[in-house]
């Protein structure tokens, strides 16, 4: 009688569960896979298929090696970037899904701009006789600029700051409240236009002195801005005459306020907002 196991059946046996174990589960630097796959590592990672995309609506170079349209599911690393306006591809991991490539990490991007400076804390007094005043730190003297990573719409969102100087004794042991005005006056090259935004104060004298009482403005616009692309930008204001204020608002403690870099800075605000 042939013995029950012999070397070729041993053969066949070990082959046989080796084959079922790599067609169940498969582990990299692990003996104990808990899935289909197991990559384990401290050190490394795992480098997918690095291409050129086109754009979304092109598998190119993508291609399936058993023809046909390629598997939905596939995963690449884009290292191509493109500002055609329509179907961009820009770096990062994408996934097709049949009929596009679908970007697994949205765009992002926003970048804010503040009043600064050293002198009173970078906060301006304007006289209400000097025109338009750089705001330290995004005037145009400061030469700030952004620059776009994507193409398609940023929005702008100005917050503005301004407090009201000494109001003037007008009524001698009466109550003075007198109102402070002025216009901001935002540039952009990627507007049409400069924006212009009136603002104003309150201060009143009863007693006591209540001055630079702030009031805040704020403003947003939507732009479409191209990948790549620099767009200068400066704040100003401007002072209106201010008759009922100490020096009519020209000099000294009649002038107002604009901002406090520590408190309430001026800023200038860009974002992404297309995905």
């Amino acid at each position: 009688m042939e013995p029950i196991f012999t070397f070729k059946r041993c053969v066949f046996f070990f082959t046989f569960f080796i084959s079922v174990q790599l067609f169940a589960q498969v582990g990299i630097n692990t003996t104990t896979p808990n899935g289909i796959l197991d990559v384990n590592s401290s050190t490394a990672g795992i480098i997918l298929p690095r291409v050129s995309l086109t754009a979304t609506h092109e598998p190119l170079p993508v291609v399936n090696p058993q023809g046909g349209s390629i598997p939905i599911g596939t995963v690449v690393y884009n290292i191509n970037t493109t500002n055609t306006g329509s179907n961009d591809v820009y770096k990062g991991i994408y996934v097709w899904t049949g009929t596009e490539w679908y970007n697994k990490f949205t765009k992002k991007q926003s970048e804010i701009f503040k009043q600064s400076g050293s002198s009173n804390n970078g906060m301006i007094q304007p006289a209400s006789n000097a025109g338009y005043q750089d705001i330290p730190n995004l005037g145009v003297t400061d030469n700030q600029s952004f620059t776009a990573k994507y193409s398609g719409t940023y929005k702008i969102e100005l917050n503005l700051n301004y407090g009201g100087g000494y109001v003037k004794d007008l009524e001698p042991g009466g109550i003075d409240v007198s109102v402070q005005k002025g216009n901001f006056k935002f540039a952009f090259d990627g507007l049409s236009s400069d924006i212009i935004i009136p603002a104003h104060s309150n201060s009143t004298l009863l007693g006591t002195r209540y001055y630079a009482i702030w009031e805040q403005f704020s403003i947003v616009r939507y732009v479409n801005l191209t990948a790549g692309t620099s767009y200068t930008f400066n704040l100003q204001f401007d002072q209106l005459p201010s008759p009922e204020f100490v020096s009519n608002g020209n000099s000294g403690t009649g002038r107002g306020y604009i901002g406090i870099p520590d408190h309430v800075p001026c800023s200038v605000e860009f974002t992404y907002i297309e995905n």
